[in-house]
């Protein structure tokens, strides 16, 4: 290798998709939501390749989110495409689950975008910079939506040749590393390890998780839900002429996600003071992501709240009622809401206290102290929850819910206890508030 050179990777894009969890508020704000989809995206994307004079851009699949998207997503696919190929960028890409004939249908339509290892094999392309070689790239793509053998296990029995000894062989595949089964073909790291590739770009799992090493997954271009937190964006990989690689994520993504914990201890002592308090969290992150990089256009955050303190049950009410439903504002440009906000307080309130009593008050408090100290009373109160709670959880209208990406089973101890904590806590509070109540009658 002579010069350096660049290359462009981009993980899971989903086009046909929208980002979920933005309120309408937001829009209201002047933000065009049409510069939030993933295929805004990826125009970014193809712009920043365009300026960069990258030598190509590698899809690691679920380039497009269903074969049914065809407009919303192969025509987005092939204008980057086109674009791309017309500045002279090579475009490479491997299927997944989600694009077994978009892709396919795409290499047919648009001459020059190369998809590797169609229908289930392993193919090669050597990448071109300036007219020298610069990388050779290494794919497999799904042939249909489920594999669940390790394609890697193949290449390993059958492996195919270097093009180069003097460029490094980069390995491009969507695959759930580290799963020991599963539809979405299934690999081990040991397996990549022994496979004799200097990289491994993934796709598959939306968080990114490539930073400082040279295999792991690109993650989503951008944050499809407010799961998926953190930065997002394409990654630019750096060809050095000793032969190393260097990988840099671009935080291209308009809409990012943060978790954050809002403390209300220190000097609140009404509940009206909590949404000046949320705000102001909301404007100290903004200013730390600033400090990061470039701002995105919109942040939505999901706050856990946390601390002891008197209005307690006032806060609880607000929360339950709504009053800080989407509460948000305009930061340096950037529209800041709240989607999420998930009390973990604590009551200025001793429940060994309440529990002495024989009121009903008082035998809840004793649950919920046993659940909060965990134990054997614990675990006897998860099972009965769990019997209890079974026969809904198991009703066929929520089958859509359980398929979505990032499901969890409801009904697992972690998930369980918390929710009856907090609609214990919840409770308690309502109980002792109308206590109050009757003794001031």
């Amino acid at each position: 290798m002579g010069d350096s050179a660049t290359l462009l990777a981009i993980g899971d894009v989903h086009l046909g998709t929208r980002c979920s969890g933005i309120p309408d508020a937001v829009m209201d704000w002047g933000i065009d939501p049409a510069d939030l989809t993933p295929a805004a995206t990826l125009e970014r994307c193809v712009d920043l390749a365009i300026d960069g004079k990258v030598a190509a851009v590698l899809l690691a699949g679920d380039v497009v989110d269903s074969s049914n998207a065809r407009f919303e997503a192969m025509i987005p696919l092939e204008t980057c495409t086109r674009r791309l190929l017309d500045a002279g960028i090579e475009v490479i890409a491997v299927a997944g689950n989600h694009d077994v004939e978009a892709l396919p249908r795409m290499a047919s339509m648009v001459e020059g975008f190369r998809l590797l290892g169609a229908g289930g094999t392993w193919q090669t392309h050597v990448v071109s910079h300036h007219g020298a070689a610069v990388a050779e790239i290494i794919g497999w793509s799904f042939g249909a939506s489920e594999v669940r053998q390790s394609p890697v296990a193949d290449l390993l029995r059958h492996p195919l040749a270097r093009a180069s000894a003097g460029i490094p062989r980069i390995g491009l595949l969507h695959a759930d590393l580290g799963a020991s089964g599963g539809a979405y073909a299934p690999v081990r790291q040991a397996e990549l390890d022994d496979a004799g590739c200097d990289a491994w770009l993934l796709g598959h799992i939306h968080k990114p998780s490539l930073a400082g090493v040279p295999c792991g997954y690109l993650g989503s271009l951008a944050g499809l839900d407010p799961s998926e937190t953190g930065p997002h964006g394409p990654w630019l990989i750096t060809l050095l002429p000793d032969g190393r690689m260097e990988f840099r994520q671009e935080v291209l993504a308009p809409v990012r996600w943060e978790e954050i914990t809002v403390s209300l201890d220190h000097g609140l002592e009404d509940a009206d003071d909590v949404a000046d308090r949320l705000l102001a969290e909301a404007e100290a992150r903004c200013r730390k992501l600033a400090g990061e990089g470039p701002l995105p256009r919109v942040l939505g955050l999901k706050a856990r709240l946390a601390g002891s303190i008197p209005c307690h049950g006032d806060v609880m009410m607000r929360l339950a009622s709504g009053d800080w439903t989407d509460l948000g504002r305009m930061i340096d440009g950037t529209a800041v809401f709240y989607g999420r906000i998930v009390p973990a307080l604590t009551p200025v309130r001793d429940l060994h206290g309440v529990a002495e009593g024989s009121d009903p008050a008082a035998l809840l408090a004793r649950r919920l102290a046993a659940l909060e100290e965990g134990g054997e009373a614990a675990r006897e109160l998860l099972r009965q929850a769990r019997a209890e709670l079974a026969g809904v959880a198991g009703e066929t209208h929520w089958a859509p819910v359980d398929d979505h990406r990032h499901a969890i089973d409801p009904l697992a101890d972690e998930p369980l206890r918390d929710m009856l904590i907090r609609a214990g806590r919840a409770a308690l509070d309502a109980m002792l508030a109308r206590e109050r109540r009757d003794e001031c009658t």
